[in-house]
């Protein structure tokens, strides 16, 4: 699934903790060019997302299978009603 800058997502971290988080920008949408490889872990890559972690704000690059859509929880209340 490709996101689209601004959207909500959640982002879950390698230990399994997940945050809500906003996509800041995509691989093609850097000012340089593409995010590049990471050298310590041969892994793409795809986004670049804030998070609000211990009341303050990280910006984090993640690759796309860490990213979840942000369900929000008034969608589904109304679903119910």
């Amino acid at each position: 699934m490709k996101f689209l800058k601004g959207q909500e997502v959640t982002y879950t971290a390698l230990s399994g903790r997940s945050y809500e988080a906003k996509v800041i920008e995509g691989k093609m949408d850097f000012k340089k060019g593409l995010i590049i490889k990471s050298t310590s872990k041969e892994r793409d890559f795809h986004y670049l997302i804030e998070i609000q972690k211990n009341g303050t704000t990280e910006k984090i690059l993640c690759a796309e299978n860490h990213l979840q859509l942000l369900e929000k929880k008034k969608r589904s209340l109304k679903k119910a009603a």
